[in-house]
């Protein structure tokens, strides 16, 4: 039964949901997540399975990315590096880990996967970067906070059937994916509101929370029990060449909705009444917090992501571009890949973090990864995939 809120909590408490990405990056980056697609997060494509060797494969991907902060600096949480905030900022996470078979343009697969979208606003992120490197504030500011987060982790089997429409158009081929899945864990809330500077070290806050979680991130909860949960997806994919030109469109996540039956879950004001003064200046605050928190069914919506691909052929050299939108918003990547005598050499930069990715394939391996700077730590885009087919 759902309970009123009321007392002290933390202060600050939207700055751990901004973090909530750094949480699921940990183990997505080190535990692994497999090489689906031509670039970092974009998907497989159903259609290409017409004309695929059949075959037993492995494969593991994880991308993580930043667009304000590079990314180990918010996962340890010294917010170091070059601050570069716009009107909305984007953190990305992404993880695929799954095998399977191939056989007769069928794929069928067991997977493991996950996702978490943050956006927010140049205001919020203006606002928690200065109390995070203890800046001074503007006295009179108002920070109109934005802060919306969607993530979650399954396991499932997914199977997908290509087909060669040669009938219908040369060149012309499509796909169907649909998978049903187990949820594991989710990161699924919004914080909105605004938080005024009343001097250089000091603010006053009102704001308002709507939040289900697997893991209450911004205060101590006694019971944080998920309740059991299954979801399904599906992928429609089209693929399309002609002389050296080759074009894709695949779909994923159609009707996309994770059904849990029980997940803890917090909607409630936070204002803050009562004040202390910190030994850094900055002013720690007992908010009062009214509302409800309990346990409730909810229906998560799994983000639509589309991806758009173009390229061209020239002998052993290909060249294109992929778009990649999600939630309406657009990750594009620029591309080239070269063929050796049994080697595959691929090269891909990305607009949005600065990114480049470096993959090579021989003999049903492939190796790749993502990097935005030389140096790891100074990354704002990280990533890495490992795959293996083997062929019969």
């Amino acid at each position: 039964m759902n309970h009123a809120l009321q007392g002290g909590r933390k202060a600050s408490l939207f700055l751990p949901l901004l973090r909530a990405a750094a949480l699921l990056c940990i183990p997505s980056i080190f535990a692994a997540a497999p090489a689906r697609g031509a670039v970092p997060m974009s998907g497989f494509n159903p259609a290409l399975l017409a004309g695929h060797k059949d075959g037993a494969f492995l494969e593991a991907s994880a991308f993580a990315a930043d667009t304000v902060l590079p990314v180990m600096s918010i996962i340890d949480d010294s917010w170091r590096g070059r601050f570069t905030p716009k009107e909305h900022n984007l953190a990305d996470l992404y993880w695929y880990a799954g095998s399977g078979v191939v056989a007769r343009q069928w794929r069928v697969a067991a997977f493991n996967r996950g996702e978490l979208f943050v956006d927010s606003n140049r205001d919020s992120i203006e606002f928690i970067y200065s109390v995070k490197k203890k800046l001074d504030l503007a006295t009179g500011r108002r920070y109109q906070a934005d802060i919306r987060m969607r993530g979650w982790t399954a396991s499932g089997v997914e199977v997908s059937r290509g087909a060669s429409l040669d009938s219908v158009l040369p060149g012309l081929s499509a796909g169907l994916t649909l998978r049903v899945m187990t949820p594991h864990y989710l990161q699924y809330g919004s914080m909105s509101g605004a938080v005024t500077a009343t001097g250089s070290k000091s603010y006053d806050y009102d704001l308002y929370l709507d939040y289900a979680y697997g893991h209450n991130i911004l205060y101590r909860v006694d019971d944080e029990t998920l309740g059991w949960g299954y979801g399904y997806s599906a992928d429609l994919g089209a693929s399309y060449r002609r002389g050296g030109w080759h074009g894709e469109l695949l779909v994923r996540d159609l009707a996309g909705t994770l059904m849990w039956d029980s997940v803890p879950y917090t909607k409630a004001y936070a204002v803050n009444p009562t004040s202390t003064t910190a030994p850094n200046g900055y002013q720690d605050f007992t908010p009062s917090i009214s509302g409800y928190e309990g346990k409730k069914s909810l229906r998560q919506t799994i983000p639509v992501k589309t991806d758009l691909s173009l390229g061209y052929d020239y002998g052993s050299l290909s060249a294109g571009g992929t778009c990649i939108f999600v939630q309406g918003r657009p990750r594009t990547w620029l591309s080239a890949d070269y063929r050796f005598t049994g080697v595959d050499l691929s090269l891909a930069y990305n607009i949005d973090y600065a990114a480049f990715s470096l993959a090579v394939a021989s003999h049903g391996f492939k190796v790749g990864a993502t990097l935005s700077d030389s140096n790891p730590r100074d990354a704002r885009a990280l990533g890495a995939e490992l795959s293996y087919l083997y062929s019969w």
